[in-house]
């Protein structure tokens, strides 16, 4: 392989490696258990985002989020899911 047929990767590599990182660091900060009060409820409640839902909206430039699970369901399983704002 010569080195200038590896132009058009070394270009693509540069074109996807940010949008990569970017859609990364949305998963990153999406990721995970994290402790709130339930606006609804004002309850303390376990809440986990739908972190593969939030790139996926990201990509799209929206900044719609949707919570994955939360301790206080099966009993407020229909809440309007205030807490994500």
């Amino acid at each position: 392989m010569s080195p200038s047929s590896l132009i058009p990767l070394f270009f693509a590599v540069a074109l996807v490696a940010p949008a990569v990182w970017a859609l990364g660091k949305v998963y990153r900060r999406s990721h995970g258990a994290r402790e709130i009060t339930c606006p609804e409820a004002n309850h303390f409640a376990t809440i986990e985002l739908d972190a593969r839902h939030a790139v996926a909206m990201h990509a799209l430039g929206e900044t719609n989020r949707r919570v994955k699970s939360c301790s206080l369901w099966p009993e407020r399983q229909g809440c309007r899911q205030a807490c994500v704002k």
